[in-house]
């Protein structure tokens, strides 16, 4: 009699190399390592008072709407709508038939690009933005200067989003928009139904790049003492010097945002980049 076991009907032989095997080469090292530098600052916090204290003067529980971490989100998510809109709009006019619409979008462009960000900054907040207590009857706050910093940060972020909707519209094939013309659509139509829907996924990385680095530079908005993180990490560490664990902290907390928008961007792209599977009944 065979000691063998023999497949029950139905059962499938275990087929040789389809194990699942780990590969060091492809696992997230990196990961680890920034998790392990967070886990580091959060011991830190929790049990040396220096840290723990720097931290609550900082990003304060519950977080206020108005100051700290919650004022950099809506900057940057603020900021990041509004360059989108009007990069749009450049990079439409930088691929315009006609010669001065074409030719003013690079100007804007070239100009931007060729001025550092704080400077930009500077000029917005100081002769360019309208005077808001003509406006209002007085400087309410922190709120003129929030619009300021904002508006610096769309109109030198909307420079260089138009150069990627540039690229991204100009990487759809022409044989799509001449499909669209066969068809009968007009020229919105193939832009708005056709181009724009497939050069978005070709834009995605790039956008995110920008989103993540809008974020960073939400941080020299403090030049206009905007009560930010950095602002607020400025204001603490100068009447404490206590500089090591205030920008210890603030480096940190800058890495875990960064971060976790960056792996949110990067699950949305192989999101969206996986064709669609068929489901076996």
């Amino acid at each position: 009699m065979s000691t063998e076991s023999e497949l029950a009907p139905g059962d499938l032989a275990p087929t040789p190399g389809l194990a699942y095997r780990f590969d060091r080469r492809e696992f997230p090292w990196w990961l680890v390592v920034m998790l392990l530098i967070i886990a580091v600052m959060a011991v830190a916090i929790v049990f040396d008072p220096n840290y723990r204290e720097a931290f609550t003067r900082i990003f304060p529980i519950p977080f206020a709407a108005t100051q700290g971490i919650m004022l950099t989100l809506y900057i940057t998510v603020g900021s990041f709508v509004v360059a989108i809109f009007l990069g749009l709009i450049i990079g439409l006019a930088r691929l315009s038939k006609r010669a001065l619409i074409r030719n003013a979008a690079a100007v804007y462009i070239e100009f931007i690009r060729g001025i550092p960000m704080l400077v930009f900054i500077f000029a917005i907040a100081f002769f360019i933005a309208p005077d808001f207590s003509v406006i209002v009857g007085q400087e309410r706050g922190w709120v003129p200067q929030v619009i300021r910093a904002s508006a610096a940060l769309s109109f030198f972020y909307a420079a260089f989003i138009a150069e990627v909707f540039r690229a991204g519209i100009q990487s759809v094939d022409r044989a799509q928009s001449e499909a669209g013309r066969a068809l009968g659509l007009s020229e919105r139509q193939i832009t708005r139904r056709i181009v724009l829907p497939q050069a978005v996924r070709n834009m995605l990385p790039a956008l995110g790049n920008d989103l993540i680095s809008l974020m960073k530079d939400t941080s020299l908005v403090s030049v206009l003492a905007v009560r930010e993180m950095t602002q607020l990490a400025k204001l603490y560490s100068g009447s404490t010097f206590r500089f090591r664990e205030t920008y210890l902290i603030l480096m940190v907390i800058y890495v875990i945002l960064t971060l976790s928008l960056s792996l949110l961007l990067r699950w949305y792209e192989r999101k969206i980049s996986i064709p669609g599977r068929l489901q076996s009944a």
